[in-house]
């Protein structure tokens, strides 16, 4: 008997939980220096956008009805101008306040989800702030060669630093936050992540299946199987300087930097001319590089290769089509691969990748 009283009681529990989450909003907006115009709801996919719905400005104001069965986050475009809006479709009324010409840093209030993200940007700005005005205080320390304010300055930049990575992890580690996490994750660090912390995050919603920014984290972490250290390299057929096509397969038998870069990326030229360094000291012992640009402008990336003289296979992913393959949205990135054709390090830098080589090449 206990024990069918327990499962009613779950089960009704359950009943209530999903209640709070399903369910009819009111979105009631209001931007400051638009008139009229048009909102448009969209929520973000793998491929895009999907458009959820439009609004007339009348006035400054607008407004969006509808029923949602779980909590969604959705960005809402105004006209032309720059930036979006993100807010969470949840059961309630939901007040929005923006102006036209800071849009990202309106204010949505009225529904538990949306109070949670405006109280999570808004310390994670303060608290950036605050490490930002200690960083300037700890370099303008040296000026006055004092020890002592040198000591404090450092010790002031610590504490923000760390009071800042505190707040963030301990909010989005809490259990009653979980919509306002996977928000975040997808919109600012799902792309830096490897996916074996993409698992981990993935399996940490289990019962979020419908929520698209779970999704999202989901079949990003999917892509990046494919690109994780012990996986075999997916072929690459791009067009080198010549316009010739150009197969990765034809460096197997070789230790390969496979290096995702652009002309017009300053961290990708700086390292380039680190990483020429250890292929002038390696190539001899099986070392190569493969440069993929990412590049729209052929002439830029030519100019590129020869202004940095840097002497390995060059080829252009003109489209980022490859890149995007490699889950590759920001460069530079690398990938370091085994005569097998199998991933062994991603993202080695600077001293980092100098120790991997050495390690590697010393015993050969």
């Amino acid at each position: 008997m206990r024990k069918i009283l327990f499962c009613v009681v779950f089960v009704l529990a359950c009943c209530v939980v999903h209640a709070q989450h399903a369910g009819q909003y009111k979105i009631a907006g209001k931007i400051a220096g638009m008139e009229s115009g048009r909102v448009v709801m969209k929520q973000k996919t793998m491929e895009g956008y999907n458009e959820l719905g439009t609004s007339d400005i009348k006035k400054g104001h607008f407004e969006f009805k509808g029923e949602t069965s779980e909590i969604q986050s959705v960005q809402l475009f105004f006209d032309n101008q720059r930036g979006s809006l993100i807010l969470f479709l949840e059961p309630g009324k939901i007040q929005v306040a923006v102006k036209r010409d800071s849009i990202y840093y309106g204010k949505v209030t009225g529904t538990p989800t949306n109070e949670l993200w405006g109280y999570f940007n808004g310390e994670e700005r303060r608290l950036e702030k605050v490490e930002m005005e200690c960083a300037q205080a700890y370099q303008k320390s040296f000026e006055t060669k004092d020890r002592e304010k040198v000591r404090a300055a450092t010790k002031a930049f610590t504490d923000a630093t760390k009071a800042r990575k505190v707040f963030r992890k301990d909010f989005l580690n809490h259990s009653e936050h979980k919509y306002v996490a996977a928000c975040f994750y997808r919109t600012s660090l799902m792309q830096k992540l490897q996916y074996v912390e993409l698992d981990s995050l993935v399996r940490s919603y289990a019962g979020m299946e419908n929520n698209n920014d779970v999704r999202l984290i989901s079949q990003r972490r999917d892509l990046m199987r494919g690109v994780a250290v012990g996986a075999k390299i997916p072929e690459i057929n791009l067009p080198d300087i010549d316009g010739k096509s150009f197969n990765l397969s034809t460096l197997k038998g070789k230790w390969v930097l496979l290096d995702f870069w652009a002309s017009w990326c300053a961290p990708c030229r700086r390292e380039g001319k680190h990483v020429l360094e250890l292929y002038k000291e390696y190539q001899s012992k099986g070392f190569e590089v493969l440069g993929v640009s990412i590049d729209q402008n052929p002439d830029a990336w030519k100019k590129a290769i020869k202004e940095d003289q840097t002497t390995w296979k060059h080829v252009l992913d003109q489209k980022s089509e490859v890149a995007k393959t490699f889950g590759v949205s920001s460069v530079p990135r690398v990938f370091l691969i085994d005569p097998e054709g199998i991933i062994v390090a991603v993202n080695l830098y600077g001293q980092e990748l100098s120790d991997k080589l050495r390690m590697i090449f010393d015993d050969l």
